[in-house]
């Protein structure tokens, strides 16, 4: 008897886009290695790929954490214009790093043009509530302004965190421009098509 057909993955880049220490590098370990760095070392990018089931199909994540590339705007830009989509996080905990996600959502339709920026607003360390500066209204206004889902997670716990990746591939899915229109099919083609191409 013959096993279950694998489908190979759908290859996305996704790419973290926010301020110093929101939150990047934790949400992204966690998500694709399962734990929570205590301590992040600072260096220009790092890579995470992570298969994920969404409807019912694989999608393979190669996730970019631009962990110390703030100040390299050429390579931030370089990832703005080549990825597939983007979690823009900022931190509960501050309202400057809230503040800065505006203009980098600006920068990042000058960047792409006419092309659609499939993306997923994050508030990260949720947990943290006595130090919190940002209400999540506050969030969830900017995300219905922006036509983009909302979330506020919590990294050390894993909290909503594998959500914000089904999110984003959701939100690319949505977004991809339609495919071309399929030939017409003859009208004897139900007596002349080989059955195998029927796949459902």
């Amino acid at each position: 008897m013959e096993g279950p057909v694998l489908r190979p993955a759908k290859g996305y880049r996704v790419v973290l886009l926010g301020g110093a220490e929101v939150g990047k590098t934790a949400l992204a370990t966690q998500f694709a290695c399962g734990r929570f760095p205590e301590r992040c070392e600072p260096s220009v990018e790092e890579l995470f790929s992570k298969v994920i089931e969404v409807n019912r199909a694989p999608a393979l994540l190669e996730i970019v954490d631009t962990v110390g590339a703030e100040h390299l705007v050429t390579l931030k830009d370089l990832y703005i214009r080549n990825s597939d989509g983007f979690v823009v996080l900022y931190s509960v905990c501050s309202e400057a790093s809230f503040q800065a996600v505006r203009p980098l959502r600006e920068r990042m339709g000058r960047l792409r043009g006419s092309r659609a920026v499939p993306l997923v607003l994050v508030g990260t360390k949720a947990d943290l509530d006595a130090e919190r500066q940002v209400l999540t209204a506050q969030g969830r206004a900017l995300a219905r302004e922006w036509r983009c889902p909302f979330l506020e997670v919590t990294a050390k716990s894993k909290m909503m965190v594998d959500r914000v990746f089904t999110q984003v591939v959701r939100e690319m899915e949505a977004l991809a421009p339609a495919a071309r229109e399929a030939p017409r099919i003859p009208a004897n083609a139900l007596e002349t098509w080989p059955a195998e191409r029927f796949i459902g």
